[in-house]
């Protein structure tokens, strides 16, 4: 099972849950991407807690 968020490209493969749309190297990509363990990669757990800081209770507060 490959992520969700690895988009491939002509040249390189793009994370899309990466702020900056990084390349994932070779050990990443083998590790993470293209295997189940894409729920461990950083750059993942870090899109869902960025998602659930923005719907979060305290954001809402702060309006």
């Amino acid at each position: 099972m490959e992520c969700p968020y690895l988009e491939r490209g002509k040249v390189k493969s793009v994370c899309s849950a990466s702020v900056t749309h990084m390349t994932p190297e070779n050990d990443d990509s083998e590790n993470y991407c293209t295997t189940e363990e894409h729920y461990r990669c950083p750059m993942l757990l870090a899109h869902v807690l960025r998602g659930g800081r923005k719907s979060g209770v305290a954001m809402e507060r702060r309006n």
